[in-house]
Order: C-alpha cells, then structure tokens, then sequence
C-alpha cells in the first residue's frame, strides 16, 4: 500500500522539525508532496525548511515532488483539483496540517473526499509560543469556493469563530460581515477571554473556552454549538486557532454543508512567532 503525505512547509521550525519526527518514525511513507505559495512570505526561510526536507528524502529514496500553489484564488483551486486528481485511488494519505493554511487544508479534504473515505491528519505543536504578536495587516476574508453556505433572508446571521491570538482578524471578521449575532470560542484562560470582549467592544458577543488539542479536536463541542445556532439562524463559521479547529469545522460542514466556511488572509506573519517541536497529535478522519 502507497502511503503519501502532503505537507504545507513554512517558516517555523517546527515546520521541518515535525516532518523530520514523523519520516523517522514511520519508514514506510514512499512519497512527500510539498504545497508552497509561489511568493510567500518568509520566502527564504521557507526555502531552507524545504531544502532540508528534500535532503531527507532524498537520503530515504523517498519520492518527492513541490506543487506550486498560485496567489489567484480561481487558480488555486483548479491547481489543487488537478493535483488530487493524479493522486492514486489506492494510497493511504497522510495530512500534516501544522503550518498549512486552512484554506489549502478545507480545499484539499473537499477534493479528497470525492475520491477517498478516510484521511490521517497530523499536527506537530510547538515547543513554546512568542508573547509576540502572530499575525498583522489582515486582508478581506473570503468564503471558500463551493462553501458558501445556504442563506434564508428570514434568518438573521451568526459569526461562529474559533479564535487563537490572531484578534485582529477577529476583528476583520466581524467588521467585514456585520452580522447580528458572534460567538467566539477561545484556546485561551477566562482572563484573556474577558479581556478579548473589552477589546473587541460588542454587546452581541459571547465568548466562550474550547479545548482543540483533545482526543477530537473540539469536534463534539463544535458540532454541538452549529447544531444550536442552525436552527435560527444562518451560520458563517472561521477557523483562526489551532490548524486542528479547522478539521473539525471541515468534518461539521460535510454533515452541515448549509455552514458557510469563511478564512482571512494576512500580509504579515512573525518569523518568531514559535520555537522547537513539542507533542504530535494524529488523528483519522472520515470523509463522508
């Protein structure tokens, strides 16, 4: 059996830190495919992660090929479509989703799904996190093609946000969409929680924890809140804290496809944002 990851390399170190833990521990994956934007940011550093990588499965003969990913939205999509298409029906896929955008990450479980009934995700936490700022400069947020959602003009509409420490894009997220209703779930204390509501200055906003690093990714308690939410209103739902939210949003919305899905792209990340590799979690996901 072809066992193939796919892999989204960025600027962390973790990012070739986990994929150095995982080749080490399991010897029988025969093919990596890197995902890269064709002018990220970080380039260099991006590049020596990817270097690395390539060294160490050229020393392990393992195939390797890098899938050029387009700034053009349209194009991103078509590019990533294809490249599924010539993935073989047969191959057990392996996802590491630890620095991959969740745009790339939803995109490519939509095309799998079609072809695939399970998929394992892999996501390799850092060692530690910077105090530092993550992200800057948020830019329009986007409804991920096919994605959309269905919308009823009698309901009102309810953002649903999972939220790490990217609060800026919180903030261009409800700025953008205006809705009636937010809910935020934090990966955060209840202090940093309360200070979040002052900031985000709202009084239609409830914010609540969630745990993303449990045996389901928060899948159960997120279910559970859309479950509540669709029965009065329309939904738009963003993923901004741990990459694994954002599978367990994608497991919801195959079961809700109603949900629209929603993303923010920024111009500006922190080259320091985490140090080392700390945990991996990996967990099988049926696609249906």
């Amino acid at each position: 059996m072809n066992k193939i990851l796919i892999i989204f390399p960025s600027w962390e170190e973790r990012s070739n830190l986990g994929f150095t833990k995982f080749i080490e521990e399991n010897f029988d994956i025969n093919k990596v495919f890197l995902l890269k934007f064709e002018q990220p940011v970080h380039k260099q550093e991006i590049e020596n992660n990817i270097h690395i990588m390539n060294k160490l499965c050229k020393s392990r003969k393992i195939d390797y090929k890098d899938i050029s990913i387009p700034k053009s939205e349209v194009e991103k999509w078509w590019v990533l479509d294809s490249f599924i298409k010539n993935v073989n029906l047969d191959a057990n896929i392996y996802i590491d989703i630890t620095t991959m955008p969740r745009s790339i990450i939803w995109t490519l479980m939509f095309f799998l799904k079609q072809k695939h009934k399970k998929i394992t995700t892999i996501y390799h936490k850092p060692k530690i996190y910077s105090e530092e700022w993550l992200s800057k400069d948020p830019g329009i947020p986007h409804l991920l093609f096919k994605h959309s959602g269905i919308v009823e003009f009698e309901k009102p509409t309810t953002l649903f946000v999972l939220a790490g420490y990217d609060e800026d894009r919180v903030i261009q997220l409800i700025n953008y969409y205006e809705p009636q209703n937010v809910i935020i779930k934090e990966c955060n204390s209840r202090e940093k929680s309360q200070s979040s509501k002052w900031r985000y200055g709202l009084t239609n906003l409830d914010i609540r924890e969630i745990d993303q690093y449990n045996d389901d990714w928060g899948h159960e308690a997120i279910e559970y809140e859309i479950k509540k939410i669709l029965k009065k209103s329309n939904l738009i739902v963003a993923s901004l804290g741990p990459k694994t939210g954002a599978i367990s949003v994608y497991q919801c919305f195959m079961k809700y496809p109603e949900i629209a899905l929603s993303y923010v792209p920024c111009k500006e990340f922190n080259e320091h944002y985490s140090k080392g590799v700390g945990s991996t979690l990996i967990r099988e996901i049926p696609l249906h």
